[in-house]
C-alpha cells in the first residue's frame, strides 16, 4: 500500500503533489471521475453530468479536452502513471489496484471474504484491517458531491458499512474486545447520539468479559442523552445495561506489556588490542565527557534516534550527527547525555571540544592538534600542516571506537577537517545552524519541548514540593516560556532557590512581555544573552529583517508579505540565514510549494529589543510599510472577488500600489487562501504597536473573504482586536463598521445576544456618523434578527427601512438583499403575490449587476416560492443553478443552505437518493463551519425522510442530531417539532 499513488477514499490526494499543482476545481472533478471507473472508459456525457451538474455549457465537450490536456500534463510532470486513453467512447485512466486505493480496497475485501469463506477468519480479519485503513472519510468529500458519482460513491460506502460490521464480528470472535471498542467508538464520534451503536459496545464489552467497561460506557450513554438531548435510554438500551449491572463474572486483566529489554552489548568487531603506532605512547583511552545534568528529562525520541545511528556497525560510513537547534533547545545537554548513554560502546575513549562557534569560533587546526593530543599523539608528533594533522586523525580513529563530541560549532567549515574518514568511531556535532553542507551527516533537528517533557522538566528541576506540574500556574508558566528547555530551567531553577517567590507570583512577572526575559535569567544562564549570541552572528540586512519580524510575526507568516521593506531577492538571503541559524523556522508548506515561517514567542521578545534606538524605530518604521502595502493589497483584493459584498468597505487615504498588476477574481481567492494565516497575526501586530488605523481597517478590509469562506475563527479573531483599535484610534464610523460586521457573524452562529449588541451599536454610530448606506445594511441583519426570534412584523419594518435607505444611496445591491429579505416574510405569511414582485424585483436588480452571487442568492428565495406554489420541480432547478453558482466561486456557507433547501426539493420531487446526498453534504458542511441552523434544518429533513422510508434507527439518529442543534441555538420552535418527529416513531424518548 506504500505505492499508492491515487487516493480517493477521503479527500482526493495525489501521492507526489499533495494537491499542490492540481487545483483547479474542473480538472479534479474530472480526474476523480475517471477513478471511480478505473481502466474503463467513461462517456463525454458522464464526465460533463459530473462537471456541470447536468446542466453542461455548449463548450462542454471542448472543455473536456482542454481539461484532459490539463490533467495529462501536471500528472506527467510529477511522475505519476497517467495513461489518460481517449476513445470514441469517452475518456479512461489506467491504473493498477496497487496505485489506487479504492481498487485496493476492493481488492483487500475480496481476499478477506475468501479467507472468511475458505475458514480462515484469522488471517481474514488481518486483511480487512489493512482495508480498514484506507477508509479516511466520506469519498471525494473536498469535491462537494455530483449526482453522477452517487452511484459509485454509494457502493463503496456500502462495502464500508460492511467491513465494519465484519470486522467488528471478527474481532468479537477473537476475544478482540479493544479492536472491536475502537470501530465502535469511531462510529460513536460520529454519532454520539446513537443509541443502538451505545447498545451494541456495551454487549461488545459484556461479551468479551469486561464488565465494568461494560458498565462504564452505559453510565456514559445514559449521561449523553440526558445532558445533550434530556431524553432517558430507550427499551434497548436499557436492557444491555441491566444485563451489564447483573453480570458478575470477573473482569479480564489487561494483557501485560512486556518490559523493554536493553540489547547485550555486541562485542567490538575490531581484532584484539593491535600495535599501537610507533609515535604513540601505550594507551589511555580519554574520557572527557562534562557532568551529565541529574534531572535531565524528555527527548527520549531523540535519544534514540541519536543511539541507534551513533552505535551502528557500518565500517564504511562513521555515523556523523548534527543536532541543530534555536538558541536554549537543549543542544549540548542532549549530546552529552548521548555520550553517557553510550560510553560502553566506545571503548577507545570519549573527547568533548567545545568549538565556541557563537562566540570565537575555534581554528579547525587547532581543534585537529587538541583531537591528536587526547588521542595519546605526542606534540612533538602532531604535523605543522593542517592537511597532514586531517590525515593523521583520519589514521588514529581507522582502528579505534571513538565518540567525539564537537559542541557549538559554527560552520561545517570549521568541523569538516575533524571529521573521520573510516572505521566505527562517531561524532556528535551541536550547532544553531543547519551545517547542511557538512558532507555525509544525518541532521537532528530541534524543536521546543513538548507539553508533557515542559511540564517534566519544570516539575524535575523546581522540586515536588515547589509546584504542581498540572496546576494553573504552572500552565502560565510553561505558556510564558514557549515550552523552551533553558526557559524552563531557568524558572525552575529559580523557584528551588527562592521559598519566598509563589509559583503564582513567577506566574505574574512572566505576564509582563516587556520585562518577560529580564526574568528568564540567573547566574551566567538567561535566554536573551543566548539569543544575543546567534543575533551577533547576522550581517546588517539579515538583522534589521530580524526586528521587523520581531513586530509583525506574531504568528505564521510568508516571505511575500515582508516584501514591502525589500527586493524579494534580499528577503530571501536574509530568510534563508535565519532559517540557517535556528532564529526563525519553516511552520508549512501552502498548497502552491510556499513557505510559511514563524519564530518562537521568546525570540520575538529578543527580537523588539535588540538594537539600538535608531534601529528600533526603523523597525517600527519599517512595520507601518508593510502594513500599509498589505491592507492596499487585501483592499485591491477584495475589489476583484467574484460578488457583490453586502456590507461595509472603508477606502479612505490613497492606495498605494507596488503591484499594479490587477488581480483576477480566481487570483484573488487564491492570494486569500495562501495568505490567510497572516492576517490575523499582521493586526494583532498593528494594534499591539501602537498603530491602531491599520489594525481596524485590515479586519474591515478582508471580511468580504470571510463571509464568502465561511470563516468564523478568523473572523471573530481579527475583528474583536480590530473593533477596540477603531475605538482606540476614535474612528466611530470604523468601529460601526466592525460592530456591523460582529453582528453579522453572530447571526450566522445563531448567538442571539451578542449579535443584538452590535447591531444596536453600529446602527447607533452609522446614524451619529450620516451613514445611510451603514444604516441600510445595519437595518437588514437586525430585520434578520427579529425575524428568526418570531416577530416579523418588526422585522419587515426593518426591511422596509433598509429599502429606503438603498435607494436613498443608489446601492442596488443592498436593495435587492432588503427586498429578497422582505420577500421571506410574505412567505412566510403566505402571501405568494406579494413575496413573487419583491423577488421578481431582487432577481432583475442581481442581473443587471452582472452580480452572480446575488443572483443565486435571489434563487434560493425563489425555489421556496415555488415550493409554495406546488411548483416543486421549478424549485429543484432554481437551487441546482444556485448551489452551482455557489460552487464555482467556493463559497461553502451559502452552498450548505442550497443543498440543504435542494434536498428538501427533491424529496418533494421523490427523488429520494439524490436528496440523501443532498442533505448529507449539508450535514457534514454546517458541522465543519459551526453553522447550527443549517446542521439542524437537514438532519430534520434527512431524519423525515428516513421515517417515511420506514428506516426507524437512521430516523432516530438524525432526528436526535436536530434536536441538539436546535437545543444549541435556543429554537424552541423547530426543537418541539424534532422531539414530536421522534416520538412519533415509538422508541420511548421522553418530550419535554
Amino acid at each position: 500500500m506504500d505505492s499508492l499513488r491515487y487516493e480517493i477514499l477521503g479527500p482526493l490526494r495525489l501521492a507526489h503533489l499533495q494537491g499542490q499543482q492540481l487545483r483547479a476545481s474542473k480538472p479534479r472533478q474530472l480526474l476523480a471521475t475517471l477513478l471511480l471507473h478505473p481502466n474503463r472508459f467513461v462517456s463525454t456525457e458522464l464526465i460533463a453530468d459530473a462537471l456541470w451538474e447536468h446542466n453542461p455549457p455548449r463548450s462542454a465537450t471542448a472543455n473536456i479536452r482542454t481539461y484532459v490536456r490539463a490533467l495529462r500534463g501536471v500528472l506527467q510532470e510529477a511522475g505519476l502513471p497517467a495513461p489518460i486513453d481517449t476513445s470514441a467512447a469517452g475518456y479512461s485512466i489506467e491504473v493498477g489496484v496497487d496505485e489506487l486505493d479504492a481498487s485496493m480496497f476492493e481488492s483487500l475485501l475480496a481476499e478477506g471474504g475468501h479467507l472468511r469463506e475458505a475458514g480462515d477468519p484469522r488471517q481474514a480479519m488481518q486483511v480487512l484491517a489493512k482495508a480498514y485503513s484506507l477508509w479516511r472519510g466520506r469519498p471525494l468529500m473536498d469535491l462537494g458531491f455530483s449526482t453522477a458519482w452517487e452511484g459509485s460513491i454509494s457502493r463503496l460506502e456500502a462495502q464500508y458499512r460492511g467491513l465494519v460490521d465484519t470486522l467488528l464480528d471478527l474481532r468479537l470472535e477473537y476475544g478482540d474486545a479493544a479492536g472491536a471498542a475502537v470501530l465502535l467508538t469511531g462510529r460513536l464520534s460520529e454519532d454520539p447520539y446513537d443509541e443502538q451503536l451505545w447498545r451494541r459496545l456495551v454487549d461488545t464489552l459484556l461479551a468479551a468479559g469486561r464488565t465494568g467497561e461494560a458498565r462504564a460506557a452505559y453510565a456514559k450513554a445514559v449521561k449523553t442523552l440526558a445532558d445533550e438531548l434530556d431524553v432517558e435510554p430507550g427499551p434497548e438500551l436499557a436492557a444491555a445495561g441491566a444485563r451489564a449491572h447483573n453480570d458478575h463474572t470477573a473482569n479480564w486483566p489487561n494483557p501485560g506489556i512486556p518490559a523493554v529489554r536493553e540489547p547485550e552489548p555486541e562485542p567490538s568487531e575490531q581484532p584484539g588490542p593491535m600495535a599501537a603506532p610507533a609515535l604513540t605512547e601505550p594507551r589511555r583511552p580519554p574520557s572527557q565527557l562534562p557532568l551529565d545534568l541529574p534531572d535531565f528529562s524528555g527527548r527520549e525520541r531523540h535519544l534514540e534516534q541519536l543511539r541507534d545511528l551513533v552505535c551502528g556497525r557500518d565500517p564504511v560510513r562513521p555515523p556523523i550527527a548534527v543536532i541543530s537547534g534555536a538558541p536554549g533547545t537543549g543542544k549540548s545537554s542532549l549530546a552529552v547525555r548521548l555520550g553517557h548513554l553510550v560510553r560502553d560502546s566506545f571503548p577507545d575513549g570519549q573527547i568533548y571540544l567545545d568549538m565556541r562557534g557563537a562566540t570565537e569560533p575555534r581554528d579547525p587546526g587547532g581543534a585537529l592538534t587538541d583531537l591528536l593530543i587526547s588521542l595519546n599523539v605526542p606534540d612533538f608528533a602532531v604535523p605543522a600542516d593542517p592537511d597532514r594533522r586531517s590525515a593523521m586523525l583520519r589514521s588514529e580513529l581507522a582502528s579505534r571506537r571513538v565518540l567525539i563530541i564537537l559542541d557549538d560549532v559554527a560552520a561545517a567549515g570549521q568541523v569538516a577537517p575533524l571529521m573521520p574518514g573510516t572505521g566505527a568511531s562517531a561524532v556528535v556535532v551541536t550547532s544553531r545552524n543547519r551545517l547542511m553542507d557538512l558532507a555525509g551527516a544525518d541532521p537532528i533537528p530541534l524543536d521546543t519541548f513538548e507539553d508533557g517533557e515542559a511540564a517534566e522538566l519544570l516539575q524535575r528541576v523546581a522540586g515536588n514540593a515547589r509546584i504542581d506540574r498540572g496546576s494553573p500556574a504552572a500552565e502560565e508558566i510553561l505558556l510564558a516560556c514557549g515550552n523552551l528547555p533553558l526557559a524552563i530551567r531557568i524558572v525552575a531553577s529559580r523557584l528551588a532557590q527562592r521559598p519566598d517567590l509563589s509559583p503564582g507570583e513567577l506566574a505574574r512577572r512572566l505576564r509582563d512581555e516587556t520585562h518577560r526575559l529580564d526574568e528568564l535569567s540567573i547566574g551566567e544562564l538567561a535566554v536573551r544573552t543566548s539569543a544575543d549570541l546567534s543575533y551577533d552572528a547576522l550581517n546588517p540586512e539579515e538583522a534589521r529583517l530580524y526586528r521587523l519580524i520581531g513586530h509583525f510575526a506574531v504568528g505564521e507568516f510568508s516571505a511575500r508579505v515582508l516584501e514591502p521593506v525589500a527586493s524579494p531577492a534580499a528577503v530571501r538571503r536574509s530568510l534563508d540565514r535565519l532559517i540557517e541559524v535556528n532564529l526563525v523556522q519553516i511552520s508549512s508548506v501552502d498548497r502552491t510549494g510556499k513557505a510559511r515561517y514563524r519564530v518562537h514567542d521568546l525570540l520575538r521578545l529578543h527580537a523588539i529589543g535588540v538594537g539600538d534606538e535608531r534601529e528600533k524605530a526603523q523597525a517600527l518604521t519599517d512595520l507601518a510599510t508593510l502594513l500599509d502595502a498589505l491592507l492596499d493589497k487585501v483592499r485591491r483584493a477584495t475589489a476583484a472577488l467574484p460578488f457583490g459584498y453586502f456590507g461595509t468597505l472603508d477606502y479612505e487615504g490613497p492606495l498605494q500600489s507596488p503591484d499594479p498588476q490587477p488581480f483576477t477574481d480566481t487570483d484573488a481567492i487564491a492570494w486569500f487562501d495562501s495568505e490567510r494565516s497572516s492576517f490575523v497575526p499582521a493586526i494583532r501586530a498593528a494594534a499591539q504597536n501602537g498603530l491602531h488605523d491599520q489594525a481596524w481597517r485590515l479586519a474591515a478590509a478582508w471580511g468580504p473573504y470571510l463571509d464568502m469562506r465561511a470563516g468564523f475563527d478568523d473572523w471573530n479573531e481579527s475583528h474583536q482586536p480590530g473593533l477596540l483599535s477603531a475605538i482606540a484610534c476614535g474612528n466611530r464610523r470604523g468601529a460601526a463598521i466592525l460592530h456591523r460586521n460582529l453582528g453579522q457573524l453572530a447571526l450566522y452562529q445563531d448567538d442571539w445576544e451578542p449579535a443584538l449588541e452590535h447591531l444596536d451599536a453600529a446602527a447607533d454610530l452609522f446614524a451619529e456618523v450620516g451613514d445611510r448606506q451603514g444604516e441600510g445594511i445595519t437595518a437588514v441583519g437586525l430585520g434578520t434578527w427579529l425575524r428568526e426570534r418570531g416577530r416579523p412584523d418588526e422585522a419587515l419594518a426593518q426591511y422596509e427601512k433598509a429599502i429606503g435607505a438603498f435607494v436613498e444611496v443608489g446601492d442596488t445591491n443592498g436593495e435587492a438583499v432588503a427586498r429578497s429579505a422582505a420577500a421571506s416574510i410574505w412567505l412566510a405569511r403566505n402571501d405568494t403575490v406579494v413575496a413573487g414582485r419583491y423577488l421578481a424585483e431582487a432577481f432583475l436588480l442581481g442581473v443587471r449587476r452582472g452580480d452572480r452571487h446575488r443572483e443565486a442568492k435571489v434563487r434560493r428565495r425563489i425555489a421556496t416560492l415555488r415550493v409554495r406554489q406546488g411548483r416543486p420541480e421549478q424549485a429543484v432547478r432554481q437551487l441546482q443553478a444556485s448551489l452551482a453558482i455557489f460552487t464555482s466561486i467556493g463559497d461553502d456557507h451559502c452552498a450548505a443552505y442550497a443543498r440543504a433547501e435542494l434536498g428538501h426539493a427533491l424529496i418533494a420531487v421523490g427523488d429520494d437518493a439524490a436528496a440523501r446526498k443532498m442533505l448529507l453534504d449539508a450535514i457534514e458542511i454546517g458541522h465543519r463551519l459551526g453553522d447550527r441552523s443549517v446542521e439542524g434544518e437537514a438532519a430534520y429533513e434527512l431524519g423525515r425522510l428516513h421515517a417515511t422510508s420506514g428506516s426507524a434507527e437512521f430516523a432516530r439518529r438524525y432526528l436526535n442530531r436536530a434536536v441538539r442543534a436546535w437545543q444549541q441555538i435556543g429554537n424552541e420552535t423547530k426543537l418541539a417539532d424534532a422531539r414530536r418527529q421522534l416520538a412519533d416513531l415509538g422508541v420511548g424518548l421522553a418530550v419535554s
